[in-house]
């Protein structure tokens, strides 16, 4: 009798581990698409746009309703990504969902949704996806390790001035270089920021952005549109990490 309920408990935690296993909760569920898209690879000219694209075609999203770009990229020390992580929010059929985009070297990306109860209050992400597209790769050092790149948010006033040692508006495909900007705006604004993976000095570790003098923060458009103040260099400084 005993062997039949430890035998009878047993199952039930083996029931209950699977069933917690495959739980999702409601308000949470996931869609893993089938489709793998091939995006066009070429060194210092990631397919950002083509992502943009990929996901329009295949995830039922409504435009209009588009927010909030996250974008993290990786580079190799040759200018060829190694891995693109992309997401924004919008919704579905009048649901709040976030969709997600993972991209490898080979340009294989791997599309998902998931629901989630959020609207943030930020711009379309197709603004900053065009930003970076239109940045000139080939025109930067990716350092000993290659760099990063990330979209970055601020609420808060902020200013830019000479404490970062290379700061650019994103201009006709160009980075123009800038001496000074500054933000006094209600809205959300964000920052692209590249980044050499390798410290400046082998004898420290990971700095700020702030204090690297290789590192670029870099203004969309709509950024630009938004400042308070803004002071461009009057001569052209090349692009350096």
């Amino acid at each position: 009798m005993r062997d039949r309920w430890l035998i009878l408990g047993i199952a039930v935690v083996v029931v209950f581990v699977l069933w917690r296993a495959s739980y999702v909760p409601p308000g949470y569920e996931t869609i893993k698409y089938e489709t793998v898209p091939v995006l066009p690879v070429e060194r210092y000219n990631p397919p950002l746009i083509e992502i943009w694209e990929a996901m329009e075609e295949q995830i039922p999203f409504d435009n209009r309703t588009a927010r909030s770009p996250l974008l993290v990229m990786d580079f190799d020390a040759n200018g060829s990504f190694t891995y693109i992580q992309f997401s924004f929010f919008a919704d579905v059929e009048d649901e709040p969902w976030v969709h997600s985009a993972f991209v490898l070297r080979n340009g294989s990306a791997y599309l998902s949704s998931q629901r989630l109860d959020y609207h943030p209050p930020h711009a379309h992400p197709l603004g900053s996806l065009a930003a970076a597209d239109a940045i000139p790769f080939d025109e930067i050092s990716y350092g000993k390790k290659g760099m990063s790149l990330k979209v970055f948010y601020h609420e808060q006033n902020r200013t830019y001035d000479d404490t970062y040692k290379n700061i650019y508006a994103i201009e006709n495909g160009t980075l123009r270089p800038l001496e000074f900007i500054s933000f006094a705006t209600p809205e959300v604004w964000n920052t692209i920021e590249i980044y050499p993976r390798d410290p400046p000095d082998e004898n420290r570790t990971a700095i700020r952005i702030d204090e690297d003098p290789r590192a670029l923060v870099v203004f969309a458009p709509r950024e630009i549109g938004l400042v308070e103040r803004v002071v461009y260099k009057t001569t052209a400084v090349p692009a350096g990490v």
